[in-house]
């Protein structure tokens, strides 16, 4: 349990429901990571929207090597993700 202060997802209002709203249409729940960034909303956003365009915009690999690639990087960083 992080100790960071965070906005639940019942209590969310405005620009971060909408956000909350967008991440769990993603991954079908909130995950820790967005609710880490909930004080910052707008900060939320660009990150979520970088985040979506790494994953999603065509490039020369698939969509199944970005997941390999990001698992890979997540395991030498120790994350546990």
């Amino acid at each position: 349990m992080a100790w960071v202060r965070m906005v639940a997802v019942e209590a969310a209002t405005g620009k971060l429901q909408e956000m909350y709203q967008r991440v769990r249409q993603r991954a079908g729940v909130v995950p820790n990571i967005a609710k880490l960034q909930s004080l910052r909303p707008k900060t939320t956003e660009r990150g979520f929207d970088l985040y979506c365009q790494i994953m999603d915009d065509p490039t020369g690999i698939s969509k199944r090597e970005r997941v390999l690639i990001a698992t890979v990087v997540s395991k030498a960083n120790g994350c546990l993700y």
